[in-house]
């Protein structure tokens, strides 16, 4: 009789998530439908880039396949009811580096063949933060984070001479975060994060905003190996600038995926895969996993697909004259990462494809520099 209670209960857990993931995409496809009917959503803010980067070296490096599995510190940015699992505090920074991306765009000229027409240019940029969660014993866990990006060259004066000591463009966000576990294998969370974003026209001035976003997130667990879980994330009424001419939307994400976890021995593997749609612009899916040995050293193996629609400006090589355009663009292939625990202390790396302009007909494109994006953490556990 107990048996065929708890596999009632099971069952009830599962369609219970099941029905609530289901609920949240609706809800994020119809919001969206809707604010395009009035606004062309695609003019975003440059803090959404800054916003879908904030993920763990530990997690890039399996490809981001984590809405499911999640746990702990890294769920901070990511699914906040990762923060239900922790069970000892932790404190972990983080260092990515996105490098200067030069793109040169050929077109068909009159006489069939190939020339250079135009080049997009990805000035370098940077990202750290810093994470910090506890448990709060059986009522979940807490966690804060704070973070910074910045893109461009790091100027002492402006153009009149006068001192500035900063990059031209910044975004800086400080987050709360909390998870608990309202049902038996069923954790939920929510974080928020105020954001500040600088942001600087082709003529130099330069434009601050302010803001808020917030990411609401489930996983529910189904058996002792089985994950499932979703999130919305970057739900916000966008920036505040006073130039309307300012792009100032973040966009919202829904990412829904699945987990499996086995131990054989004194190895342990995961393998994952997230989805996130609607897929307007492609498909965008993530599959990754990690194998570790008796928690001491770990290997991580993913492969990304990410496409987004980018508004920016390219130099048109035949008239030497700045245009604006709006182009997909993608980041796709393999990604790897290596994990290191000793005594408490945990430090990975991880390697990413960078993201670069897709191909329209009667195009070619030769990325001149600037393939690759590197990330390391380091975090202490007490």
């Amino acid at each position: 009789m107990y048996k065929n209670r708890s596999h009632y209960f099971s069952r009830l857990m599962f369609y219970s998530a099941a029905a609530i993931l289901i609920t949240l995409l609706l809800i994020l496809g119809g919001r969206n439908h809707a604010s395009a009917q009035a606004v062309n959503e695609e003019f975003r803010a440059s803090a959404n880039a800054f916003l879908r980067r904030l993920s763990s070296a530990e997690y890039l490096g399996m490809d981001d396949s984590f809405v499911n599995t999640i746990s702990g510190i890294d769920a901070l940015n990511s699914n906040p009811a990762g923060l239900s699992f922790i069970d000892k505090g932790r404190f972990t920074t983080h260092v990515s580096r996105f490098p200067r991306t030069v793109a040169t765009i050929a077109k068909m000229n009159n006489l069939e063949r190939y020339e250079d027409h135009s080049q997009h240019t990805l000035h370098a940029s940077g990202l750290e933060f810093i994470n910090y969660s506890m448990p709060l014993g059986k009522t979940g866990g807490i966690g804060f984070d704070f973070a910074i990006g910045h893109e461009g060259l790091f100027s002492r004066v402006n153009h009149l001479g006068k001192a500035t000591n900063s990059f031209p463009e910044t975004d800086f966000a400080i987050g709360i975060g909390y998870g608990g576990k309202p049902f038996r294998g069923l954790a939920i969370g929510v974080d928020a994060r105020w954001l500040r974003s600088k942001v600087q026209e082709a003529e130099g001035e330069r434009h601050i905003g302010h803001g808020y976003a917030y990411n609401l997130g489930l996983i529910q667990k189904l058996g002792d190996h089985l994950r499932i879980g979703g999130v919305i994330r970057n739900l916000s009424n966008g920036l505040s600038f006073t130039d309307n001419a300012i792009p100032d939307r973040i966009h919202r994400n829904l990412l829904v995926g699945g987990g499996y976890q086995r131990r054989y021995k004194d190895m342990v593997f995961q393998i994952g895969i997230d989805l996130n749609p609607p897929f307007e612009d492609g498909i965008r899916a993530d599959v990754g996993g990690t194998v570790w040995y008796r928690e001491f050293i770990g290997g991580r193996l993913g492969y990304l697909r990410h496409t987004e629609k980018q508004f920016g400006s390219i130099l048109n090589l035949e008239t030497g004259q700045v245009e604006f355009q709006g182009r997909l663009w993608k980041a796709e292939g393999l990604t790897l990462g290596l994990g290191l625990q000793v005594k408490g202390i945990y430090i990975n790396a991880a390697y990413t494809p960078q993201i670069q302009p897709m191909e329209n007909e009667g195009e070619q494109i030769r990325i001149e520099t600037g393939k690759s994006v590197y990330a390391f953490s380091i975090g202490q556990q007490f």
